[in-house]
């Protein structure tokens, strides 16, 4: 089934957005059609909305979307109380709740499918060769691993190399030690563990000489690490954007940089504030309906996330695009006029003050910033308030800003991830 999955794949992403939408527009059918029989809450939410079916693609965009709030409210009731055999046997999937607002989600044997062939096409699309040494850094390991190979789903289908896991919780230097005992090819990382391992290579030098693939998950990648990368290693970095709700979102696309979103499995819609869909160039809140989740009605799923919307692909390959991911609502600063935007705090100027080797901004009231920074030496204080007037003006308010100095790396939550901007005020 994964191979004449992957097969089917390979057509379908050279197929014109006409046609992958008129695919989606039968698959959305099917999929509301079995949770209005089977799921009232969700024959609820379309009858709430003024929608008796969803039959094309326009209808849904009068579907009220569903938060994470409506989704947790649900409880049980969020589920298909039935499931076809064929898509048996079920599984669970919860977020991480790094949000403050976890998710579960009930995933069908058809979802586990499709991101078994999504993970594989990403590997193909990077041209990455099985053969490879793999070490993969993340939250989900809990001990330290050495494979005979990459495991499911790449091993169901290819003979590969060697692979290593390093539990994130590993300090830095021990897990660039184990990396350079195991010279991956592949290297599978958070970004900021990744930004951690550039500081110690621009001080120190790079040595991991056997590298020639980074593929980064679970955050946002900003231009600045990309090329901080870029000039250490020589490796572009590989990323993609996914979510335990959803799965594989989209794939970054190695011809031009943009976000290919897989289309045969998900409808992704970008919105502005007034729920108006977002054109080439505008950044929206990004909702997710899944087309194959036959237990969870994921229709409309308000994932927390923005991006941006972008133009069609230089490759050709029919898959519409994002150009970036921004982050979740959390990222927003807000001021005091009641407005919120995307946080520019001034960083690529830090080092003409100080040399800040990582930061963080935490907006704790409409008009205060705890500034987080990590330094080789305690700065002074000429340094701070350079460092704070560096901010204030890139984000065109006066803030009270408070600095908060770190000898080494910031810590980071249980899920491994870490933000460089957060928004504490509800």
């Amino acid at each position: 089934m994964l191979a004449a999955l992957l097969a089917q794949l390979e057509a379908t992403q050279w197929h014109t957005p006409a046609a992958l939408a008129e695919n989606q527009a039968r698959q959305l059918n099917a999929v509301a059609e079995h949770h209005k029989r089977h799921t009232p809450s969700f024959a609820g939410r379309l009858k709430a909305s003024g929608v008796s079916t969803l039959n094309n693609l326009e209808r849904l965009r009068h579907v009220e979307p569903l938060s994470r709030r409506d989704a947790q409210a649900l409880g049980d009731r969020f589920f298909a109380a039935q499931v076809p055999n064929r898509h048996l046997p079920l599984g669970t999937a919860k977020t991480s709740g790094s949000t403050g607002e976890p998710v579960t989600v009930r995933k069908t044997a058809i979802n586990r499918l499709f991101w078994s062939a999504y993970t594989i096409r990403d590997h193909l699309w990077n041209d990455r060769s099985f053969a490879n040494r793999m070490s993969s850094i993340r939250a989900n390991v809990s001990k330290y691993v050495d494979a005979k190979d990459w495991g499911a789903p790449v091993r169901n289908l290819f003979s590969t190399g060697e692979a290593q896991g390093i539990p994130i919780t590993t300090d830095i230097r021990e897990q660039l030690r184990l990396l350079r005992k195991f010279r991956p090819e592949l290297l599978i990382i958070y970004p900021n563990n990744l930004a951690a391992f550039a500081t110690i290579w621009e001080k120190e030098g790079f040595d991991l000489t056997s590298l020639r693939h980074v593929k980064t998950i679970g955050e946002t990648v900003h231009a600045e690490l990309r090329e901080r990368i870029k000039k250490i290693t020589g490796c572009s970095i590989e990323d993609n954007y996914s979510s335990q709700e959803a799965g594989t979102i989209a794939i970054q696309c190695k011809a031009s940089g943009l976000y290919h979103i897989m289309s045969e499995a998900l409808i992704v819609e970008v919105v502005d504030e007034q729920g108006e869909r977002c054109r080439e160039g505008e950044i929206g809140r990004v909702l997710v309906s899944d087309l194959q989740n036959l237990a969870t009605p994921l229709i409309r799923y308000d994932i927390g996330d923005y991006a941006e919307v972008g133009p069609p692909c230089s490759c050709g390959r029919g898959l519409p695009t994002l150009k970036r991911i921004l982050g979740r609502e959390r990222n927003l600063v807000r001021l005091p006029n009641g407005s919120r935007n995307w946080p520019l705090v001034g960083f690529h100027s830090f080092d003409t003050v100080a040399p800040v080797r990582q930061y963080q901004l935490i907006q704790t009231s409409l008009e205060e910033i705890e500034f987080r920074i990590v330094t080789d030496q305690e700065i002074t204080r000429d340094q701070e308030q350079g460092l704070i007037k560096i901010v204030q003006q890139a984000l065109n308010y006066p803030f009270r800003i408070t600095m908060v100095q770190f000898r080494e790396r910031m810590p980071v939550g249980a899920n491994g991830k870490f933000e460089e901007f957060v928004c504490r005020v509800p």
